[in-house]
């Protein structure tokens, strides 16, 4: 029976020029009718977006699984395919339904082109390791994040982290899984024990996900395109490896806890926000020789009561960084009206990022 079924695979995957061709096995086993539809026709598709492919064939009862012939997976198991690809150029696909000791085989062959941001590096922190990780309220945190010269790195970027050798002070960025997002002012240990979470209560892909806690700088004044950058003195900082060269495309952000409820509640530091206030984060780029490469940065308000406005998201929102070209690094910097005498930020300089994404310049 082996040998009957790989006959039949290849009888599907060459595309003879017969519509249907009904073959009877020979097992004593099996008394199953083969209906080999060999010719659907040729369908085009784009890699990740989704296409839907309906043979329009409905039977109660019957079993449906769709194969693709190219990477070997079962790719659906409904009546009708909905399906993303993730891979460009020829997939020869097929349907087969069973019912009862009937099965009918259904082939296509589609053609994959690549979207136009098929070659993008976006950060996924799926793969990251926190079951080692600090327990912290609603997950767990880098179990590195205490410890000094430690290197977070994901793929094609390494994320600025320090830390005191004491274990009580980090900077910059660390990972957590934290689906905390309530109000720590009065609780034990305050928020310096509890500033792991993220408003949005977890990932952009959803609760219990991997996202990034970013301790940040305040905006520093002056930076000007062309200027010299030294990317040792600032704290949230990311690096791009050195196998391309990247263009800057988009990234998602969320409000820290910390910082979110000292502007709408205010603690000991932070005062409540009132009209005219703002929290903000800018984002530079900078290239392989140091310099600023845009006139401006890029800024994200998390909140802005200067125009009459008093709603704060807390969502995760994507930030077009494309402005910012051709980069090596990645600066994060935060801004605020809420400011002692000295001009020291009184809000948590806190926010969590996801989903940061370049293109490799080809």
């Amino acid at each position: 029976m082996k040998k009957r079924l790989f006959s039949l695979s290849a009888l599907v995957m060459v595309g003879l020029g017969l519509s249907t061709v009904t073959l009877t096995s020979c097992s004593s086993d099996d008394n199953s009718v083969y209906n080999i539809n060999v010719d659907k026709g040729k369908l085009t598709a784009v890699t990740f977006e989704e296409i839907t492919v309906d043979t329009g064939i409905t039977i109660n009862g019957a079993t449906y699984t769709w194969f693709d012939h190219t990477t070997g997976q079962v790719i659906s198991k409904e009546a009708v395919l909905k399906h993303a690809f993730k891979t460009p150029g020829e997939h020869k696909i097929s349907l087969k339904i069973e019912h009862n000791s009937k099965t009918e085989l259904y082939s296509y062959l589609v053609e994959v082109s690549k979207s136009a941001d098929y070659d993008y590096i976006t950060l996924d922190l799926s793969a990251f390791d926190l079951g080692e990780g600090i327990e912290t309220a609603g997950g767990y945190i880098w179990d590195q994040t205490f410890t000094e010269k430690a290197v977070l790195q994901s793929d094609v970027y390494t994320f600025n982290h320090m830390a005191s050798a004491e274990g009580t002070y980090w900077s910059g960025f660390t990972v957590s899984s934290s689906t905390d997002n309530a109000n720590h002012a009065d609780t034990e240990g305050g928020w310096a024990k509890n500033q792991w979470g993220t408003m949005a209560k977890g990932s952009v892909e959803g609760h219990g996900g991997y996202y990034l806690v970013a301790y940040a700088d305040q905006a520093p004044a002056g930076l000007q395109q062309g200027a010299t950058v030294n990317v040792e003195d600032y704290s949230a900082v990311v690096t791009l490896d050195d196998e391309a060269k990247y263009q800057a495309i988009s990234t998602q952000v969320a409000m820290s806890p910390w910082a979110y409820y000292g502007i709408t509640e205010g603690d000991d530091f932070a005062t409540k926000f009132e009209t005219g206030d703002y929290f903000a984060l800018k984002v530079y780029g900078v290239d392989a020789d140091m310099k600023l490469t845009a006139a401006e940065p890029v800024t994200h308000y998390f909140v802005d009561f200067r125009n009459g406005v008093n709603t704060i998201s807390k969502d995760w929102n994507k930030v077009d960084l494309s402005s910012l070209g051709e980069v090596k690094y990645l600066l994060f910097f935060l801004d605020t009206t809420d400011k002692n005498a000295q001009g020291y930020a009184n809000t948590a300089l806190y926010f969590t990022m996801d989903q940061l994404t370049v293109n490799p310049v080809q």
